[in-house]
């Protein structure tokens, strides 16, 4: 069996056929199967002297990326922009009501 091993020793694909003319393939005797990445895609064994070695937990939490937020739909942004107009539009309106009283009131 060969395995494809990335910059940092991490096993991300493997195949039965012979791959020893392919930069990046070794071949191993130990078999290996379904599946070879945790639930987020990082790889859950390492090449190391020439084996297969599971990789310790620490190591794959350390793969694991970190959660991009969600980008809001169309209806999210043009609800986000409706109320940051609408807090402009009552700061205005405060300062009109402020002004008209200062000219009214004479203060």
């Amino acid at each position: 069996m060969f395995v494809y091993v990335d910059g940092s020793n991490r096993i991300t694909a493997y195949n039965p056929n012979d791959m020893s003319g392919n930069t990046g393939w070794y071949e191993v005797q130990e078999t290996i199967g379904e599946p070879i990445t945790e639930e987020h895609g990082v790889p859950i064994y390492k090449y190391r002297n020439g084996h297969v070695v599971s990789r310790s937990k620490a190591e794959i939490d350390a793969d694991i990326p970190e959660p991009t937020p969600p980008v809001p739909s169309e209806m999210e942004q043009v609800k986000q922009q409706l109320a940051e107009q609408q807090v402009l539009i009552n700061e205005q309106a405060d300062a009109l009501i402020e002004l008209a009283d200062l000219i009214v009131g004479g203060e």
